[in-house]
């Protein structure tokens, strides 16, 4: 026993932990280290003083590189003339179109702003909706136009992104929304595609999350679909 004792005690800490880095930040997760963001195993990871312990940290903590925790509520964060501030429901933001000065709230997905709303501008584009709650929606032409200044639609790669890490968007039944991605024009109809959303809300560690299912399906760009706006890079 004494030999082991000797062998172990030789041994480096990454051979015996496995994770150096996050075997540290669980032990150092306590009053002091409350709200620090740390990144282990090619993810960050955030010690939250309502769990008392460590939990991943969101998109949009991983995005903007800050934490937000009950240490630092309602602190704000400036990231392409968008402010965000940290909230009970995490980092919130806003976007006002200064065409009809509509607002829309937003969130921050791999450094690029999402709208978490459907767009709603109807001055020069869109179609009659009478179940439409609160947004209009647009044909394929007027998908690729219809986004404020700034702002654009996004394809289908990068709605397929936000499906596999877990991006928030505030959609709350199955639908599908125009992408910038189009495809090659047939001699019988020209299409263009939709990302088709699938969704459900699943119980994660902490919280419930939503969870994307991205198809791509070509569709008549006559159409009506709604569009969500994001920023580039």
């Amino acid at each position: 026993m004494g030999i082991l004792k000797s062998f172990c005690k030789a041994l480096p800490l990454a051979v015996l932990v496995g994770s150096v880095s996050f075997a540290f930040a669980e032990d150092e997760c306590m009053d002091a280290s409350f709200g620090k963001m740390v990144r282990t195993n090619n993810k960050y990871i955030v010690c939250d003083p309502e769990l008392n312990a460590w939990r991943d940290a969101s998109m949009t903590e991983s995005s903007i590189q800050k934490s937000c925790t009950k240490k630092n509520l309602n602190e704000k964060v400036s990231l392409k003339n968008i402010s965000l501030v940290c909230s009970d429901d995490g980092w919130e933001g806003s976007f006002v179109d200064s065409r009809d000065n509509r607002k829309y709230a937003v969130t921050v997905i791999d450094q690029q702003i999402w709208m978490k709303e459907n767009l709603d501008y109807e001055k020069m584009f869109g179609i009659n909706c009478k179940q439409c709650d609160g947004y209009h929606i647009y044909d394929f032409g007027d998908a690729q136009k219809v986004c404020p200044k700034g702002w654009r639609l996004p394809s289908i790669d990068e709605w397929d992104f936000i499906s596999k890490n877990g991006g928030i968007m505030n959609v709350a039944t199955t639908g599908a929304f125009w992408s910038s991605t189009k495809v090659k024009e047939s001699t019988a109809i020209k299409q263009g595609y939709a990302a088709d959303i699938r969704w459900k809300w699943v119980e994660g560690e902490v919280d419930k999350v939503q969870k994307f299912f991205v198809l791509q399906q070509p569709l008549p760009r006559k159409n009506g679909y709604p569009v969500r706006c994001m920023t580039d890079k």
